[in-house]
């Protein structure tokens, strides 16, 4: 039996126990490992020998080791609020593939942070997309992991963190390290806290001025902060009429950009800014960051109220303040006493008084109107009376009405005159008020303690002295005219009507440029040039009811101009008349020269029928002064009568005079120096008489001007009547009478005469029938004469007769001795039957209309109704289409007197009974 040394056995057995777990460790996980001992001894009996055991086989089984590096760091200080990212290794350090579960969790920090566990496959050092977060991680044996713990704080933590990753190998029985951890600290620094604060000044401005925005941040924690970034973004501002004002932004600190559209910041100033910031890199506690720049208001901006907020941010902090600016204009308006705009309203400083005025005379107070407001307005003034009443006038300062509404620009001032004319006796009290079209408004008052009736009687007089030819005094009649040389006294009476006085009583005379003054009465003063003199009284003080009397008396000086009229009133002011009140005007019209007329005729003897011409020369002897409106008056002597068409002047046709009772012709202007010459022709009538006197008279104006006329002489010619001279004369008679059976005879007993009928002779004689209907004119020159009858003095239209030639109511004869002309009218008897009556009404004229059947048509009456004078009357009583005018007419366009006027025609026509009557149309009158 071989034995072995049991100590060496032992020995090697031993040393492979003692090596072989580090080997499994590091050989891979499976490897089969073979081990057979040999030994090698000497046998007693033989030399060495050896022998080896059998073969053992050990596979090498999974062995889990796991590390996380570094332990105990990194240590990061945070403010609260903010986050950070601890970097760590993970190592596989066994011998076999391993999925190592992960685990982090934090202590100390209130409340706990959040965190998030990443593996960083790119190893960059940040999470990226798609690197987690994970709970886990798989390594091959002796492989790392890079891994990102993100720590994020809460703003209100408290207190450090201790950040624990742990990790462990998979279950149990697995051999090797079980479990490993690193650490790392997270310390939180004392926070800033950020306060902002943001102005306008000034808040409230108008379009077109500036205001400086401050916007101002500080530190008022116990920690240093972050980067500060204080903004301000302009868009809301711009969109609502602010602008920013290139180059004004101003920082205390820090770096000042600009953007133009809100995202991207730049330091150089691009147009349009839409916001500023600065940017510093950080705040110490109590430390401040100031932003100002300026903003300009356009006028969209008016009448806005524009919000704009500011921010300031570090690290995750953020921060805003608000401010408003208010866009508007601050309009105003004051008015009040003249210099005194801004009265206290209602105060008695702003308050007018005058102690007298007088019903129907205008009392005048004067104020200042003023913008007291920053912007252009227009005003208007209204005037109301809380007291009493009046008509009102406004004026402004160059006397003109005012017009409104009035402009002013900021501080203007206008002169606004309020006048009154009172309609009521007692007290007045007006309230003026002025308003801006922008909405304000401001008062004043006018007060007159006493308002009387009537005004203060102020009376002129003129007594006008000359001489005579033989240089004799002689008193020149009222409104004759006066010449060089002529004194003029005028008397001037005051009167005070009232129950109380008037005070600081001034008369004032302005004289006639072209008179001398030569004496004056009660101390009056002179003063002027000769031309231009002014006679002047203080009286003073004018007791209740009293007169005063004051007289100048003056000389018609050698500047006097024919024609001319030297007028004078004199003018009265006083302490309660301020706005003069003027007397009576007296004229005296002045003329040295003449005016002549001369009139011949072209036969002294005439006989009854005899054609007459006049010849009137007119001649104006001023050297210096036309006649102007010249009218030339000539009265002809019974049994003259105007031939119509036969006027000249001067050689020309002349329109025919415009009486008839006496003759007038307007001749126009007639030279200085100058004459006209006038013609016309008379006829001599049955009724001239034996001396036929005719006179004339020219009146003209001066043409400077005279209130009165200027007279010429009179002059007349006297021709006489021969009738013994031959002519052949006869005498027209006739009836006017209702021909009741239409046989153109008189028939005494049927037919009824008609009274006061006027029957017109060609010539224009006149004659009216008597209650037999009976006309005459005597002296009728022996001829072809025509007669009319006037239709307005009949009730009835004349019937057709041969002698009317077709022009019903005129007939034409030959006179021969007793001619006999009788006007049958057309009956309205009791063979015609009524068909219809209509009224019409124009105005105070009525126009009754009745249409009756007759044989062979119808017969129409109309009667008009007037109560006045109608001259250019028209009336159109219309007929039924397709009818026939038989008799009279049925329109009537004359000067129609007052009272009934009877119109009357007859028409035939084939139409319906019903249509035959039409409506009478009067067209003007």
């Amino acid at each position: 039996m071989t034995r072995f040394h049991p100590r060496k056995v032992a020995l090697l057995t031993g040393v492979l126990a003692a090596t072989f777990p580090a080997l499994a460790a590091s050989t891979p996980a499976g490897t089969v490992i073979v081990n057979q001992s040999s030994a090698t001894f000497t046998p007693r009996d033989k030399g060495v020998s050896s022998v080896q055991s059998n073969a053992v086989y050990t596979t090498v089984q999974a062995v889990c080791a796991v590390s996380v590096t570094p332990s105990g760091s990194p240590d990061v200080a945070l403010l609260p609020g903010e986050q950070t990212t601890l970097r760590f290794t993970l190592t596989n350090a066994g011998n076999a593939s391993a999925t190592l579960p992960l685990n982090v969790f934090s202590t100390g920090m209130t409340p706990s942070p959040t965190l998030k566990l990443y593996q960083d496959l790119n190893r960059n050092g940040l999470p990226d997309a798609g690197e987690g977060p994970v709970s886990s991680v798989t390594l091959a044996s002796n492989a790392e992991a890079q891994l990102l713990v993100v720590v994020q704080t809460s703003p209100v933590a408290l207190g450090d963190a201790l950040i624990n990753l742990v990790t462990s190998c998979g279950g149990a029985g697995s051999g090797g390290e079980g479990s490993a951890s690193a650490t790392g600290v997270v310390r939180l620094s004392p926070p800033p806290v950020l306060a902002i604060h943001k102005t306008f000044t000034p808040a409230l401005l108008k379009p077109g001025a500036e205001t400086t925005v401050e916007v101002s941040t500080s530190n008022e924690g116990y920690g240093e902060s972050r980067e500060v970034i204080l903004t301000d973004l302009l868009a809301g501002q711009l969109a609502q009429g602010l602008s920013y004002v290139s180059g004004s932004a101003r920082a205390s600190v820090g770096t000042l950009e600009y953007t133009s559209d809100g995202y991207s910041w730049s330091s150089t100033e691009t147009q349009p800014v839409r916001g500023v910031r600065v940017r510093v890199g950080s705040l110490a506690p109590a430390e401040h960051l100031t932003l100002t720049f300026r903003m300009r208001a356009a006028e969209s901006a008016d009448g806005k109220v524009i919000d704009n907020t500011a921010t300031a941010d570090t690290g995750r902090s953020s921060v805003a303040a608000s401010a408003q600016v208010d866009v508007r204009y601050q309009p105003g308006v004051a008015i009040g006493p003249l210099g005194q705009p801004q009265a206290p309203e209602g105060t008695p400083a702003d308050t007018q008084t005058r102690p007298f005025a007088v019903v129907g005379q205008q009392v005048c107070f004067d104020h200042t109107l003023q913008n007291t407001g920053d912007v252009r307005d227009t005003f208007t003034i209204t005037v109301t009376y809380p007291q009493g009443g009046a008509k009102v006038n406004l004026y402004g300062a160059d006397g003109q009405a005012l017009a409104q509404p009035l402009p002013l620009d900021p501080e203007q001032t206008a002169l606004v005159r309020v006048c009154y004319t009172p309609t009521q006796t007692g007290a007045l009290e007006a309230l003026i008020t002025a308003s801006g079209a922008r909405g304000t408004r401001n008062t004043t008052k006018d007060r007159v303690s006493d308002i009387q009736n009537g005004l203060p009687e102020l009376k002129k007089t003129y007594a006008a002295t000359g001489k005579d030819a033989g240089g004799q005094p002689r008193d020149i009649a009222a409104g004759a005219t006066v010449a060089v040389g002529d004194t003029i006294t005028y008397t001037l009476s005051v009167h005070n009507p009232y129950p109380r006085p008037l005070n600081s009583v001034i008369i004032s005379d302005p004289v006639a440029a072209h008179l001398d003054v030569i004496n004056v009465s009660n101390g009056a003063t002179v003063a002027g040039e000769a031309g231009a003199q002014t006679v002047t009284w203080n009286l003073g003080t004018l007791a209740a009811g009293e007169t005063r009397t004051l007289t100048i008396v003056t000389r018609v000086s050698a500047r006097a101009v024919d024609g001319e009229a030297l007028k004078n009133i004199f003018n009265l002011t006083s302490t309660e008349f301020t706005t003069p009140l003027s007397s009576n005007e007296v004229s005296t019209p002045v003329w040295n020269a003449a005016l002549n007329v001369q009139k011949t005729v072209s036969s002294d003897t005439v006989t009854y029928g005899d054609r007459v011409t006049y010849t009137l020369t007119i001649k104006n002897t001023s050297a210096t002064t036309a006649i102007e409106s010249a009218v030339v008056t000539d009265t002809p002597a019974q049994g003259l009568q105007y031939l119509a068409g036969s006027s000249t002047l001067d050689g020309r046709a002349l329109q025919d005079p415009t009486r008839t009772d006496s003759l007038q012709w307007q001749v126009g202007t007639i030279p200085a120096g100058g004459q006209v010459v006038i013609k016309y022709d008379m006829r001599v009538t049955p009724d001239a008489t034996t001396s036929l006197l005719n006179e004339v008279q020219v009146v003209g104006v001066g043409a400077g001007g005279a209130a009165r006329a200027i007279a010429s002489n009179h002059a007349q010619r006297t021709i006489r009547l021969d009738p013994l001279k031959f002519a052949p004369l006869g005498d027209l008679i006739g009836t006017v009478f209702v021909d009741r059976n239409r046989n153109g005879l008189y028939d005494a007993g049927l037919d009824t005469p008609v009274e006061r009928a006027r029957v017109i002779l060609a010539s224009g004689r006149l004659a009216l029938t008597d209650r037999a209907g009976r006309y005459h004119f005597s002296n009728v020159p022996f001829g072809s004469w025509a007669l009319r009858l006037d239709p307005n003095t009949t009730p009835s239209p004349p019937l057709q007769v041969p002698q009317d030639g077709g022009l019903s109511g005129t007939q034409t004869v030959q006179v021969r001795g007793l001619t006999s002309v009788n006007f049958p009218l057309a009956p309205l008897g009791g063979d015609i039957t009524a068909l219809r009556r209509t009224t019409l009404s124009v105005g105070d004229v009525t126009i009754e209309k009745s249409v009756f059947t007759v044989d062979g048509g119808y017969a129409v009456t109309l009667k008009i109704n007037s109560p006045r004078d109608l001259p250019d009357f028209v009336l159109d009583d219309p007929l039924p289409g397709g009818a026939t005018l038989k008799e009279g007419r049925n329109t009537l366009g004359t000067s129609l007197r007052a009272g009934e006027t009877i119109l009357t025609y007859r028409f035939e026509w084939n139409g319906p009974a019903s249509a035959a009557t039409t409506d009478p149309v009067v067209r003007r009158y």
